[in-house]
């Protein structure tokens, strides 16, 4: 069976913050049920089979796919003069929901726009015309999500679950984590990429978080700083000069080891965030994303040459 039909044929029987720091998760919004969700994503290559490709990257421990979709330029729209003028081409990682229970109604969204409309958007297009590629992982807790709980079916936090050699942390105990990072090795190694932005979608105080996430730690060198800064300022300019940015204990007050963004910054030198959406309302904020999207993608591109790996 291929892997679209599996997707359409996929069902399961398992059950279905404002600005406060009161509240540790729960976003607030509540989404269809997973499987209505894989079945959406498996029609989108069929309506635009040029742009986006969805495969499964591996299983939850409760049985439910793991579904990564990919949008990018096939090779004929590619430009191979800027292409053969750098070793790597780019990409983006997005995720969403690796707190089960902090589904924004943004992540979900995103692969369409994307596919639909921002290969041919005048801000991303060059992006893609350059060979870059956009990974979407919308779902990263598939058990949570459907559940309604932030950990996994086993009970772990996966945004505690990266390896963070800084913190001296071995991470990667669970499935869904282990897949997606193998996941991403082969992507950016068969595809030549290097890793320019990570964005894990959270919830909920209307804040973008940069490495590190843990207290003691070193501080970031200067030109990763600036380029962090500049970057929180492109997403305040999106979402409002009340919109906070900086690390994770300067913001939450609290020391979390063990989080993508430290673990995509760590090993790809990429700029690496948690982006904390507000309770209940960020949905309404879809067009917000998008432009943000657009801008980050314009500077990212400008600044390239400054990341490391």
């Amino acid at each position: 069976m291929s892997f679209l039909k599996l997707l359409i044929a996929v069902s399961f029987s398992l059950p279905a913050f404002s600005r406060t720091l009161g509240v540790e998760s729960d976003s607030g919004t509540k989404g269809p049920a997973y499987s209505e969700l894989v079945k959406y994503f498996a029609t989108l290559p069929q309506k635009y089979p040029e742009f986006i490709q969805v495969s499964q990257y591996g299983k939850t421990p409760g049985g439910r796919p793991l579904v990564v979709l990919k949008v990018s330029y096939p090779k004929r729209f590619v430009n191979p003069r800027v292409v053969s003028s750098r070793a790597q081409t780019l990409a983006i990682l997005i995720t969403g929901t690796t707190h089960g229970d902090e589904y924004l109604g943004i992540e979900d969204r995103l692969p369409e726009w994307f596919a639909k409309e921002g290969v041919k958007d005048p801000a991303i297009a060059p992006y893609f015309q350059a060979g870059g590629a956009i990974y979407l992982i919308p779902i990263f807790n598939p058990d949570g999500y459907d559940t309604r709980r932030r950990e996994n079916s086993r009970g772990k936090d996966l945004n505690r679950d990266f390896s963070v050699r800084q913190a001296k942390f071995e991470g990667f105990t669970e499935v869904e984590t282990q897949a997606a990072r193998d996941m991403l090795i082969n992507q950016l190694q068969v595809n030549q990429q290097r890793l320019l932005i990570s964005m894990d979608y959270h919830c909920c105080i209307g804040a973008a978080l940069y490495p590190w996430s843990f207290a003691k730690a070193p501080e970031l060198p200067s030109d990763y700083l600036a380029l962090y800064k500049a970057y929180g300022k492109i997403m305040q300019n999106n979402f409002g000069a009340d919109f906070r940015v900086g690390k994770t204990p300067d913001v939450l007050g609290y020391s979390a080891i063990g989080t993508s963004k430290d673990y995509y910054y760590e090993n790809y030198g990429s700029m690496s965030f948690t982006f904390e959406g507000e309770y209940g309302i960020e949905k309404n904020k879809f067009a917000q994303h998008i432009q943000m999207w657009k801008n980050l993608i314009q500077y990212g591109q400008l600044t390239r040459g400054i990341l490391r790996r």
